[in-house]
């Protein structure tokens, strides 16, 4: 599914300043043209090409829960929703992300059993 630029993955988080990140807030603040160049990349790599932007949505809202980001995930959902991501979408990509996060533990802890 194809969308318009308005529902790009990072639009509202990267391309206005008043809504961006508080760490580009900050950098902005030192260098606000390495700041922008941070922006054009985010934006860059969440236009819709070859993945959709909901997908690439989806997938850094499951880095971000795998990195213990709660504000991230929050924002990309709010982000997925405003790009027609279901709740069962939504749903999908949480039981992905546990599935994911726990078995990649389980496989980890099982390293202290005896064979």
């Amino acid at each position: 599914m194809t969308t318009d630029d308005s529902t790009e993955p990072f639009a509202g988080l990267f391309a206005d300043t008043d809504a961006e990140p508080e760490f580009l807030t900050k950098l902005r603040a030192h260098d606000p043209d390495f700041a922008d160049y941070v922006a054009a990349i985010a934006r860059n790599a969440g236009s819709d090409k070859t993945l959709s932007a909901q997908t690439k949505t989806l997938i850094t809202l499951a880095l971000d829960a795998a990195d213990g980001n709660t504000t991230g995930v929050k924002d990309l959902a709010a982000v997925a929703r405003s790009q027609g991501v279901s709740e069962q979408e939504l749903v999908e990509t949480v039981k992905v992300i546990a599935n994911q996060s726990g078995l990649g533990k389980l496989a980890v802890a099982a390293h202290a059993l005896e064979e």
